[in-house]
């Protein structure tokens, strides 16, 4: 955490150096993307403008947690559904959240966000009748 100075009329942090922030390499970022970008500001102690302006400076545009615990989730409803065919299914899942591990700015393959979305709807209409599937 930054060191606070005192001033008589308003109280603030000294900034984070520019070589602390290019110490920050694609390999640090990658072992954080399962966390909010909050978190993982805080837990590369910088602030979250400091690691949002890291990750345009390496290509990174969207912070790619949401895009990882979605599938996460998917996982979690396919293995729930216990279908002997959804190995398979979940092998796959599996490969594209590694893909994304590596390329945070790839795109969900069609056939996956196709499933996505089915079973977003699937749980929506459940949870309007008054039961759920899945969190």
């Amino acid at each position: 955490m930054a060191p606070v100075l005192k001033n008589k009329k308003r109280t603030y942090a000294i900034r984070v150096s520019r070589s602390k922030r290019h110490t920050i390499t694609s390999e640090h970022l990658s072992g954080k993307f399962h966390m909010p970008m909050a978190a993982a500001s805080k837990s590369l102690a910088v602030s979250k403008s400091t690691l949002k302006l890291r990750c345009r400076e390496l290509g990174i545009l969207v912070w790619p947690y949401r895009k990882l615990s979605s599938l996460e989730k998917l996982i979690d409803i396919v293995v729930e559904l216990a279908h002997p065919g959804f190995q398979f299914v979940v092998f796959k899942i599996k490969q594209e959240i590694e893909a994304i591990k590596m390329n945070p700015s790839l795109k969900i393959k069609d056939e996956i966000d196709c499933l996505r979305r089915a079973m977003y709807d699937l749980n929506y209409k459940k949870r309007r009748d008054g039961s759920r599937v899945a969190d």
